[in-house]
């Protein structure tokens, strides 16, 4: 006996019987495996003319019904675009609400001119932007004195920091009742939008059931 199919016999030898028969319709393996792997069938019961008759069996519907490639099988695409007319309102609604809060956060992450702003933003609401220490500075119901300090120290390595410090900015501003609300407001029209696109759907599958 072959050394490599002592080996297969082996290794089958220590495996489910059912592993073996998914294995084996499987497909695909050398001759010296598949032998070893009937040996070891065949040695708990199973009949080696009826696995054979089962894979010619296979081997025939596939050449007659070829299975469709998997790209046929994908979910078909949404048929209402996101940019039809119809939702023009709900994605109006969107940009009023992320524009802002976007740009706002770009202009922060950028060297120098977050920290300008920043800086003049505060300086001009009347909070101490002194680098002596961390002052005081309400905005929004929220205390930023160590933000703004941020944005001061920053300063002197030209801004570098600016990017962390304008995630920071962000999440203090998500932490406010006006953050809460503009995530309500944005959740809401994303919501809105499904729905009324899901709608129009059903609008287009009941006119072609029709035709």
């Amino acid at each position: 006996m072959k050394p490599q199919l002592e080996d297969f016999l082996e290794q089958f030898s220590n495996m489910d019987t059912n592993v073996l028969l998914l294995r084996y319709r499987a497909g695909g393996m050398v001759p010296d495996a598949e032998a070893a792997l009937l040996e070891v069938l065949e040695g708990r019961g199973y009949s080696l003319q009826a696995l054979l008759m089962e894979r010619r069996a296979k081997v025939t519907t596939a050449d007659v019904m070829p299975t469709d490639p998997p790209w046929l099988n994908l979910p078909p695409l949404p048929r209402v675009k996101s940019s039809d007319p119809r939702l023009r309102g709900f994605n109006r609604a969107l940009k009023w609400l992320l524009i802002p809060v976007i740009v706002a956060l770009v202009l922060l992450a950028l060297p120098l001119v977050g920290n300008f702003l920043v800086l003049g933003g505060v300086g001009a609401l009347g909070c101490n932007t002194g680098e002596d220490a961390i002052h005081p500075c309400h905005v929004l119901g929220r205390d930023i004195g160590s933000l703004v300090s941020g944005y001061g120290v920053s300063i002197f390595v030209l801004g570098g920091l600016n990017p962390f410090l304008a995630m920071e900015a962000f999440a203090e501003f998500l932490q406010t009742p006006y953050g809460v609300a503009w995530l309500l407001a944005v959740g809401a029209t994303l919501k809105l939008r499904s729905v009324k696109r899901g709608r129009l759907e059903r609008a287009i599958d009941a006119r072609d059931g029709h035709l």
